[in-house]
């Protein structure tokens, strides 16, 4: 089960057989739709749609939608995917949200309730009003740890109601919404330390989990749109021209050195954050982490990972979400493809079979 079961499941699905994931995003919308199989979780379908073209905008651009525009957009790839199943899990973006850890001076057998109000007051920059709260109690950074952990997470009243409107719209009304992060999380394994970016259109999120529970997130506001951007500044053409060079680009592709040039430029700042957070937490930890796991639209430029290693000194892995799932032999070198762009519905639609 889930964290934040009190506030963000907002009805458990009635049939637990099939289950749709699905991921909204700046750029695009993903959805994931699963099925049980003789006790087997197995992929049914999967589909995304670009946002661009319905806000008049080219393919790949950031952008945001009105409702109607949204729910049209939502309708037209379920239908496009041929999505059966009414189970729906959505995960909402990390930017409606807000999430921290913290330790409370408390002894163990204290009801934290009253003492997480208190503190989610200073570290939400909002009234709690205008917030939907809730909390959880997370396993001690170490054995001499005073205090208790917990990890807040406040989501915007706005936003999870404009996402109860759209599940009315699309016909999955009351179904279960989670924060993308917990999605993203539920694709990986829980080893002891892990650590995952994620390269969004608009942001870049990294996430740090003990023992299978998140412990850390840490958010940018840089990413894949960004870097089309440069590009077609660099190349003097288009935005749209710019975005079918990047998702094209080969080691041997002609633009190649103005891409990775691009990402470099791009991400730069941000690593050298992420680095920041990854050595203060393996020093907190006393740990290392093996390998960092990337995921998101943006991370499946191949120069990518080396630019990770030599700016974080981690060897770098993309993430496999559908290896939790079975599907036809044929299609594995697609799923090893798509996989890491499709994390948070895949991640969403798993919820349902836990």
């Amino acid at each position: 089960m889930g964290f934040f079961s009190s506030i963000l499941d907002s009805a458990t699905p009635k049939d637990t057989s099939s289950a749709l994931g699905v991921d909204i995003g700046t750029s695009a919308i993903k959805v994931v739709e699963l099925e049980e199989r003789n006790g087997v979780v197995t992929l049914v379908t999967y589909g995304e749609i670009q946002l661009g073209p319905y806000a008049g905008k080219p393919l790949g651009a950031a952008v945001h939608l009105s409702p109607k525009q949204e729910q049209e957009a939502l309708v037209d790839v379920i239908r496009e995917s041929a999505v059966k199943s009414r189970n729906g899990v959505f995960a909402m973006p990390l930017s409606a949200s807000f999430i921290s850890t913290t330790v409370l001076e408390a002894e163990p057998d204290v009801d934290l309730s009253a003492l997480v109000r208190v503190e989610a007051r200073k570290l939400i920059p909002a009234s709690l009003s205008e917030v939907t709260l809730d909390w959880a109690e997370l396993e001690a950074a170490s054995d001499d740890q005073s205090g208790r952990s917990v990890l807040i997470a406040a989501i915007q009243n706005t936003a999870i109601e404009r996402f109860n409107v759209l599940m009315q719209f699309a016909g999955f009304d009351g179904a279960p919404t989670e924060i993308e992060c917990f999605s993203t999380n539920r694709t990986i394994s829980k080893k002891k330390h892990a650590v995952v970016m994620d390269f969004g259109a608009t942001s870049t999120k990294m996430y740090m989990a003990h023992n299978g529970v998140l412990t850390r997130m840490h958010r940018v506001n840089v990413g894949g749109a960004q870097v089309t951007q440069a590009i077609a500044e660099t190349l003097h053409v288009d935005f749209a021209a710019a975005e079918l060079i990047k998702q094209q680009a080969t080691a041997h592709s002609e633009h190649y050195t103005t891409v990775k040039q691009a990402y470099e430029t791009t991400y730069s700042r941000s690593l050298r954050e992420f680095r920041q957070v990854i050595d203060h937490y393996q020093t907190k930890f006393d740990t290392e982490f093996p390998y960092v796991l990337i995921c998101g639209g943006a991370s499946l430029f191949p120069g990518l990972a080396n630019q990770l290693l030599d700016r974080l000194d981690i060897q770098v892995e993309l993430l496999d979400p559908f290896k939790n799932v079975a599907y036809p032999a044929f299609m594995e070198d697609v799923m090893l493809q798509i996989g890491p762009s499709f994390v948070p519905a895949l991640g969403a639609a798993l919820r349902n079979f836990e």
